[in-house]
């Protein structure tokens, strides 16, 4: 990731790299051409007025694979590696995406940007490095769980790695989440059979306010293409976060997609009765029809602000604030509703960087590991409670 990050900075930073690969692409001083990379996710134009990078390629414009150049010559690799070191590519690479797998403090909206920036280049690389993050949880979770169970004294030291990981993850998978993303995603996602899996599972089932909106930003970059696969899912869930989860994303989808909204509400309200009266988690399932049906029932207005986690569009903290950190999406508002659902449109209405402090102030201390751990064992350690309490538990 980091490589290829260099590689495009390098093309964009030496003239000299650019002329070597216009005498490769054959074409004429100052005629724009295009650079492919990783089997032609993106294409970097150069040459005329600055640069541009795409997902598509762009017709009427001679193309060279990147990938193919440094393969079959030698001397240009070299000229490439020469490059990265000499115009500090490499290094200004590495500084932009080590806050995305080190986010203690939180990397600020800036730094995102300039992600976000190379997502076209960057996105398909940060969603497979997502996905072996959430292996290394899978193991480390149940270590940590083990620990906290045996009542060992504070909170043990990989449950601070287990949330430094969780929002990696979460960050990663950011990067991935947008509209224009959507052709390779939907390919994906429809390209095998969903057996505990969604677009938002990962990130949901943790349960805080933050990693929720982010796998709210997920769905809805997924989109329409995957309404089917959501409604199934709901069908087959066997636990009631299963369920949180399924009408969750489909209400993110909704909108976030406002052309599927109606669609989807209608198929809803179809749904409701049918599977409550089948099911025994009578007021899991209730309580999730009826947050999902009245957020999307709302009439449509952008929503500047949401006061239950101290989020208000532009502020300084965005939505890292403490309580969306460590929160539960789960816990019930005052008129009975799933917050988790109620902050949807907030989050529809907000740009990606919003997620994120406008300055990285917010350090690990500020949450304490004892806060860390309650956020654990609500998510993964299942303990009596009132039943009001445990609907999701």
């Amino acid at each position: 990731m980091v490589t290829q990050l260099a590689s495009s900075m390098a093309i964009v930073r030496d003239s000299r790299l650019r002329e070597g690969l216009r005498e490769i692409a054959t074409v004429d001083l100052d005629q724009e051409f295009l650079i492919s990379q990783l089997n032609n996710q993106s294409w970097l134009k150069v040459g005329g007025n600055g640069h541009a990078l795409d997902r598509k390629r762009q017709p009427g414009l001679s193309a060279i694979s990147l990938d193919e150049v440094l393969r079959t010559r030698p001397a240009f690799e070299q000229l490439m590696q020469d490059s990265m070191r000499q115009t500090n590519a490499m290094r200004d690479a590495y500084d932009t995406l080590d806050p995305l797998f080190q986010p203690s403090p939180m990397q600020s909206r800036s730094n995102f940007l300039e992600i976000f920036e190379w997502a076209p280049l960057l996105e398909q690389i940060a969603y497979k490095s997502a996905m072996r993050v959430l292996q290394v949880l899978d193991l480390l979770r149940s270590a940590v769980r083990i620990e906290l169970s045996a009542g060992m004294g504070g909170a043990p030291a990989s449950l601070q790695l287990y949330w430094q990981l969780i929002h990696a993850l979460g960050q990663l998978t950011l990067v991935a989440s947008s509209e224009e993303a959507r052709p390779w995603l939907s390919e994906m996602a429809n390209s095998f059979v969903w057996e505990r899996w969604t677009p938002s599972f990962a990130l949901l089932r943790e349960r805080t306010f933050w990693l929720a909106a982010i796998a709210a930003r997920s769905a809805a970059a997924f989109g329409e293409p995957v309404v089917e696969s959501y409604l199934k899912q709901f069908a087959q869930a066997e636990h009631p976060m299963m369920v949180f989860d399924a009408l969750f994303g489909l209400s993110a989808i909704a909108l976030a997609n406002p052309s599927s909204k109606d669609a989807i509400l209608a198929e809803l309200r179809k749904l409701r009765d049918h599977s409550v009266a089948l099911n025994r988690n009578h007021s899991v399932y209730l309580i999730c029809f009826e947050s999902a049906v009245r957020v999307l029932s709302k009439v449509r207005g952008e929503q500047r602000e949401f006061r239950e986690l101290h989020w208000h569009a532009g502020s300084a903290n965005g939505m890292a604030t403490r309580a969306a950190l460590v929160g539960d999406p789960t816990a019930l508002s005052a008129s009975g509703e799933y917050l988790g659902f109620s902050m949807l449109q907030f989050v529809a209405d907000s740009p990606h960087d919003e997620h994120f402090p406008r300055f990285p102030v917010r350090s690990a201390k500020e949450i304490s590991r004892g806060k860390i751990a309650v956020a654990f064992r609500r998510a993964w350690i299942a303990e009596p409670e009132p039943p009001t309490r445990a609907l999701l538990n």
